[in-house]
């Protein structure tokens, strides 16, 4: 569904290329493993089109677990 590609972070900043390789949009959050935290955060999520690359930069901690979750636009309840 979704291709996730990050170089090794070693700064509190990483910017995440991600492609959706679905035939449908898709929606995507970030989740941090080791606090409480989800970007982009504030009830929103990051919007991607069938076939669309984006980059998604954020701030973190250094050395941060952060995994990911993708859905189908649509799909959301």
């Amino acid at each position: 569904m979704a291709t996730l590609a990050a170089p090794a972070a070693h700064a509190g900043d990483v910017t995440f290329e991600i492609r959706n390789g679905h035939p449908n949009a898709m929606r995507l959050e970030l989740y941090s493993q080791d606090r409480d935290y989800v970007w982009p955060g504030n009830d929103k999520d990051f919007y991607l089109d069938d076939g669309e690359t984006k980059q998604l930069p954020i701030s973190c901690e250094e050395g941060e677990s952060i995994c990911y979750g993708a859905w189908v636009d649509g799909d959301e309840g």
